[in-house]
């Protein structure tokens, strides 16, 4: 604990440095003076809660970047009573750089050591001058010091043999800084969890809830439930009360919030809690006694939310059900698992969610068009098939509920008087807004001003667009155009659903927004059992907070892209040879990115791999045009290629071009000059069609 100001002597201002980023987002920081750090202890940089006897560093806007590690900056040194606080004041020295560190797979050449990096950007290999312990085909992090010249590469961690299974998960954990393990303080505080008392909690168990999700799925956190009223139907969400275990303040709370979500890798999950909250506690096992925060919602004929209320109650869910056994059922296929359920539970949801997506097409939500991967594996951890995920019906069914129940939760926080973190969704950016120009002059239709844009605009584009067969990129392009999705007190609406009002309420259990979402629900409906959202929470600590989850949802985005290209890359490789049907995905100075649609698996046709020519990018970068030979390539455009190169390593994948059209072959280009057959090229009908486009790309 620090001692007193009088004791410290410390005087208005001092010189800190960060030490570390703590585990709740803190800056852990130490004064630069030996006379003030000997005695002094730690310097936290204040987020989220308040910890005695501690100096607390608050937040200062105007220090930008803000404060890393190495860090020093002057501060104002205030308080009484034995809590004293330290205001930013300026920036006094950044930290030093450090070395990148840098991933990769060691091979043995020549009795040699090389390093073949596992980054998709980065192709030179590294020479390992001493390699110590590591062996040929380790998996191991590094950084090169020194000159250009003379790098010197230091290994930092080895991983082990390269293998898709634990070696990679391992790597991409430590890569993007998500968590492997749960803190031993975690597990000792999980020996004292709070006792469950159903006193005073309503009684749901007599209702029919059951749980639907996917086959693989472990943590069971939302039951529905659905019967006709005369005016239309009522819903039921009720969603696993994590809150009651995770009180704010507690080791479970900080690691929560460090993790800020669970991540999914395709052969690995890394949870949010731990397994016994997770997939027990909190898990909505059918036939067993489980607490929820519940929502019931009276929708009228016409799918409009007319009411709704929250409570704290108990349900036994009837059934636990997956997506596909509920599809067979509503094609007329029941299991005997489902057969006892469906009359009463599951033909119910289905009319409902009918009534709520009649509404959703109504106000125009906005509708793409993307593509999931399922990849399966064997017992060793290897993938053996990778095919799209079936889109059921019963998803949709499930995705309505939800969205429902998180209207009502945000509708029902705003008024009161507390923070929300809300999910918001901005309309999309102008200067994004010019690369639909092209399609846009093909169909001739206009987009309106910013103000006046409405996710309906876009699907009437791809509708269009699919009709003509103009492109099959489109959805992609829509997706590239929308904002960022954020987490935010400051509501704005979500653009992409078409909803004014909209909040995470229905995944505590992977989602750290929708547990501050369930505290909120307690405070303001004055539910009891505790966990309720702290007093003095402010609007600055959820700006924060929602910053931070933004981030935690953007490496685990990272993360899981990544691993699924190693393992898509992996499967592919005995194909290395074989031409594919591929769509243009994206156009660059480096090259032509393709993907193939039937698996989502994207690669890069490289420029120098292109036939010998001046190559001119468009200025929106949907048009790329050979001055000699009259190749054009155009975002969305479907073409064919030859898989050269897979490397599982870094996930990445090499194509050549190949043109059917004109009958040149260049995927065997060889020393890349000028094809010696025509001096021209003909353009048929399809390539002039580009050509147009093109121009009008270019001119846009």
């Amino acid at each position: 604990m620090t001692k007193n100001k009088e004791k410290l002597n410390l005087p208005e201002t001092l010189q800190l440095e960060v030490s570390e980023i703590g585990n709740d987002g803190e800056v852990l920081a130490r004064p630069t003076e030996a006379r003030f750090a000997a005695g002094g202890g730690l310097f936290f940089f204040h987020t989220s809660r308040l910890r005695p006897g501690s100096f607390y560093v608050l937040p200062n806007s105007r220090i930008r970047p803000p404060l890393v590690p190495g860090d020093r900056f002057l501060a104002r040194i205030s308080g009484k009573k034995g809590v004293y606080t330290a205001k930013p004041m300026v920036r006094t020295a950044f930290a030093q750089p450090q070395a990148e560190k840098q991933y990769g797979v060691v091979e043995k050449r020549g009795g040699r050591y090389f390093i073949v990096s596992a980054e998709k950007s980065k192709h030179t290999d590294m020479l390992l001058d001493n390699p110590g312990k590591v062996r040929d085909g380790d998996f191991v992090s590094y950084v090169s010091e020194g000159a250009r010249r003379f790098k010197e590469v230091r290994i930092v961690r080895n991983f082990g043999p390269f293998n898709l299974g634990k070696a990679a998960s391992m790597l991409v954990l430590e890569k993007y800084g998500i968590p492997e393990t749960f803190d031993a303080k975690v597990g000792k505080e999980l020996e004292r969890l709070p006792k469950l008392d159903l006193q005073g909690r309503e009684n749901l168990a007599n209702l029919p809830f059951v749980t639907i999700d996917g086959e693989d799925s472990k943590d069971f956190d939302d039951a529905v439930w659905a019967e006709r009223t005369p005016l239309g139907f009522r819903l039921g969400v009720a969603i696993a009360d994590v809150a009651f275990y995770v009180r704010p303040g507690s080791e479970l709370d900080r690691e929560a919030y460090r993790r800020g979500n669970s991540v999914y890798l395709p052969n690995l999950t890394i949870p949010m809690l731990p397994e016994k909250l997770s997939n027990d506690l909190c898990s909505l096992r059918p036939k067993e006694k489980r607490p929820v925060i519940a929502c019931f919602m009276e929708i009228d004929g016409a799918g409009r939310l007319r009411q709704y209320d929250f409570c704290r109650g108990v349900i036994k869910s009837a059934a636990r059900l997956t997506y596909r056994e509920v599809q067979e059922a509503l094609d007329g296929r029941k299991s005997e698992n489902i057969a006892p359920v469906f009359k009463s539970a599951v033909l119910p949801l289905y009319e409902a969610y009918l009534v709520l997506d009649r509404a959703r097409k109504k106000r125009g939500a906005l509708e793409l068009e993307t593509t999931e991967l399922k990849i399966r594996f064997d017992k060793a951890g290897q993938a053996t098939a990778i095919e799209k995920a079936p889109h059921y019906v019963s998803e949709k069914i499930i995705e309505e509920f939800m969205i429902a129940a998180n209207v009502a939760a945000a509708q029902a926080l705003a008024k009161c008087r507390l923070p929300v973190m809300y999910r918001i969704h901005d309309r999309p950016q102008p200067e994004k807004m010019k690369d639909m120009i092209p399609f846009l002059e093909e169909l001739k239709m206009k987009l309106p001003d910013a103000p006046a844009l409405k996710p309906a605009h876009f699907n009437r584009i791809m509708e269009k667009c699919r009709e003509k067969n103009l492109s099959s990129g489109i959805d992609d392009l829509v997706l590239r155009m929308q904002s960022q999705a954020q987490y935010s007190p400051d509501n704005i609406g979500h653009f992409g659903l078409g909803l004014k009002d909209y909040a995470h309420f229905t995944s505590p259990i992977r989602r750290y927004a929708d547990l501050l979402i369930h505290r909120a629900l307690i405070r303001c409906k004055n539910f009891p059992g505790g966990g309720a959202l702290e007093n003095g929470a402010t609007h600055e600590q959820f700006v924060e907070t929602g910053e931070h989850l933004g981030v935690t949802e953007r490496r685990a985005a990272s993360a899981e892209r990544e691993m699924t290209a190693r393992y898509i890359s992996a499967y592919l490789k005995p194909s290395v040879g074989q031409v594919y049907e591929v769509c243009v995905s994206g156009l660059t100075t480096a090259g032509i990115f393709v993907r193939i649609e039937d698996w989502g698996a994207e690669g890069l046709i490289p420029m120098n791999s292109l036939p010998n020519d001046k190559y001119t990018l468009s200025e929106n970068r949907c048009l790329l045009s050979a001055s000699k030979l009259g190749l054009e390539f155009s975002f969305g455009e479907k073409i064919r290629a030859m898989l050269t190169e897979a490397t599982p390593v870094s996930g990445g994948l090499i194509f050549k071009y190949i043109d059917d059209d004109s009958g040149l072959n260049y995927a065997d280009k060889g020393s890349g000059r000028l094809p010696k057959t025509k001096k021209s090229v003909k353009k048929n009908n399809k390539a002039e069609k580009r050509r147009k486009r093109g121009k009008k790309c270019a001119k846009s």
